[in-house]
């Protein structure tokens, strides 16, 4: 879906300053795969952008909603099955959409730690309902996450983000499965 926002999406990428997705379109799938398990309309625009070394979920000041995605950082994401692992990463930037963390102004670390757990579980759902092993996905962000005192980081320690995701993943599962 396109609004006309193409310079907006470069600036945003340059700001910012490649998946196993083969192509645009693989990612732009994917991300119609993830909503569809929670019935969310398609509103976020996909953009490839090099060398930020991560996913990130934006809006912009004018209110269009994007998932940033650099394609190495996405390829570099091996373990077990890099399929999962994109789609892990991707649901987990879905989440924060959805969740409306990219909203929000400042935060406490602590504030965006508990955002990231709220992306996190969100993860562990749709991953659940796509039909992901759980132990994939663990190996995902076991590989991404650390392991000690968060205290003084945005993101949360390793044994919080397994716990948040094993939290969505048993919703989901004792929600039923989709097929």
């Amino acid at each position: 879906m396109d609004y006309g926002n193409s310079s907006e999406a470069t600036s945003i990428c340059v700001s910012l300053k490649s998946n196993s997705f083969s192509s645009d379109y693989d990612a732009d799938e994917a991300l119609e795969k993830i909503l569809s398990v929670v019935g969310a309309a398609k509103r976020f625009m996909l953009v490839p952008c090099d060398n930020i070394n991560n996913a990130v979920a934006y809006t912009s000041e004018t209110g269009l909603r994007y998932i940033v995605y650099d394609v190495e950082f996405m390829n570099s994401i091996t373990t077990g099955d890099n399929y999962w692992s994109n789609m892990a990463i991707l649901a987990h930037e879905v989440g924060h959409h959805i969740n409306g963390h990219t909203l929000s102004g400042d935060l406490s670390q602590y504030e965006s730690r508990l955002e990231e757990l709220e992306a996190d579980e969100f993860a562990g759902f749709v991953l659940s309902k796509l039909g992901a092993d759980i132990e994939v996905v663990k190996n995902v962000f076991d590989e991404i996450s650390f392991d000690g005192d968060d205290t003084y980081s945005s993101h949360p320690n390793r044994t919080r983000r397994l716990n948040a995701i094993e939290r969505g993943y048993e919703k989901a599962r004792n929600n039923g499965n989709i097929t």
